[in-house]
């Protein structure tokens, strides 16, 4: 038997993990993408297109296609920058506070109990995996860099 990478492992991971939470979103018609995006700007005034690919961790092109899809949705609108006519400044409407309100069920779904990837292991293990994974953390940001 072919042994897998420990980082192989750790996407594997990750994926099932996010499947698991993106199907129960699925009767909400919503993406684990736009709700982090809703969540984050309930937060905040308002947020730029670049500043949502960079906490998305992906690209300006695949964040139009999100900012496009959630502004169909009325869940968000685009509207120029005043200091900045290059710019949109991307925030939450009445519809996106509804969305986001609706999903108080399946929000916390990182937390539940019945799906704790972490579940298996004990507090000691699980600090041990935190500090573990945050010195690779670090480490990987520090070449990228």
């Amino acid at each position: 038997m072919e042994k897998i990478p420990l980082i192989s492992k750790i996407g594997v991971i990750f994926l099932t993990w996010r499947r698991h939470l993106q199907r129960d979103l699925v009767p909400h018609k919503i993406t684990l993408k736009q709700q982090y995006v809703l969540k984050q700007l309930f937060e905040k005034d308002f947020l730029y297109p670049s500043q949502i690919a960079e906490i998305l961790f992906c690209d300006r092109p695949t964040v139009t296609v999100i900012i496009k899809n959630m502004e169909r949705d009325k869940w968000i609108k685009k509207e120029k920058d005043v200091d900045n006519g290059k710019q949109f400044r991307i925030s939450i409407t009445g519809e996106g506070h509804k969305k986001l309100s609706s999903l108080k069920s399946t929000s916390n779904l990182s937390c539940r109990e019945d799906f704790d990837p972490l579940k298996c292991l004990s507090n000691d293990e699980r600090n041990q995996l935190d500090v573990l994974l945050t010195k690779v953390l670090s480490h990987i940001k520090a070449i990228g860099e």
